[in-house]
């Protein structure tokens, strides 16, 4: 009998179809891999009409930015949970509640039947954020997921999380743990997801988004971890659009791909040059002496030997 416990992979894809609001993140001091599968996975769910937020406290690397549209990648969760005016009822009764925008404001206009509204009676406060469902995005540890969580510890209580990772040493902290040790990257990784969830909406943006994102963690394909099956993701998504040269420009442009040449020492011009320092002060000084001494030649007899250092000639 077959046994009906879906995969990591499909649990991942039924709870992306089911969720209505997504909350995106990453690691501490994102990578290129991360913050471009984090684009690319917002952007399909909001085509499938979810509300996401993609919440990246730490600068993105520089070089993403002129690759991917990175407007909709906050630093704050500013704007996902609601605000709250809340008017005391107790010795008013209401008749009509509107509102209109007037340059630029939010006006709201509430009519009583019975009584008044004072600014005592009035309080303004924030709603519970509104996700049901946290992505986390090549993260191997807890502790290293982006410090909003640490800025808000309650954040994931009672929420499924799918940790979305590569590494081999993830400690499966999510309630669905889909790790792939074999793949180079989130970014390899997260494009059977997408394809899961609906055909056809990789576009020539996502594909150079997540090609960016392998490129970028195998280093141009030259890493011992790169793949077979890397090189065929990549170039199926050059064959949907994406475009690699760009991404060559962008990331790599102050690199050069060939090592430096090797400078060859140049020969030496005299025999002072091919010495260090210290001993031809030593030949000069013992020069010197020999100089001095005019009464003795100083030739070298079988079984004598030359000390540079010697200020006298050598003894018979």
């Amino acid at each position: 009998m077959q046994s009906t416990e879906l995969t990591p992979k499909q649990q991942t894809v039924e709870l992306l179809r089911q969720a209505e609001s997504v909350l995106i993140v990453t690691g501490r001091e994102p990578n290129i891999d991360q913050v471009a599968s984090a684009y690319a996975l917002q952007t399909i769910l909001t085509r499938l009409g979810k509300r996401t937020h993609t919440v990246i406290t730490d600068p993105l690397p520089g070089s993403i930015k002129n690759l991917i549209d990175t407007s909709k990648i906050s630093s704050t969760l500013d704007g996902a949970r609601d605000f709250i005016v809340s008017l005391d009822l107790t010795n008013v009764e209401v008749d009509k509640l509107k509102y209109d925008i007037e340059e630029g404001r939010l006006n709201i206009t509430i009519t009583p039947a019975a009584g008044n509204f004072t600014a005592d009676t009035t309080r303004f406060d924030y709603g519970a954020y509104q996700f049901d469902l946290v992505v986390v995005l090549g993260v191997h540890k807890l502790i290293q997921i982006d410090k909003l969580l640490e800025q808000n510890p309650t954040l994931f209580d009672g929420l499924h999380l799918i940790n979305f990772d590569y590494h081999r040493v993830n400690e499966n902290y999510g309630s669905v743990n889909l790790v792939d040790t074999a793949a180079t990257s989130v970014s390899e990784m997260l494009i059977g997801t997408l394809e899961s969830l609906g055909q056809g909406m990789i576009d020539g943006d996502i594909a150079t988004a997540l090609l960016a994102g392998i490129m970028s963690a195998t280093n141009r394909f030259t890493t011992s971890a790169t793949s077979a099956k890397a090189m065929t993701v990549a170039a199926q998504l050059m064959s949907g659009g994406a475009r690699q040269q760009e991404i060559v420009r962008e990331l790599y442009s102050g690199a050069s791909s060939a090592p430096a040449p090797v400078k060859k020492p140049e020969a030496p011009k005299t025999v002072a040059e091919a010495i260090d320092s210290e001993a031809l002060e030593q030949l000069k000084a013992a020069a010197a002496a020999m100089q001095k001494d005019t009464s003795n030649e100083h030739i070298l007899q079988p079984g004598m030997s030359f000390n540079p250092s010697a200020t006298s000639a050598p003894q018979q």
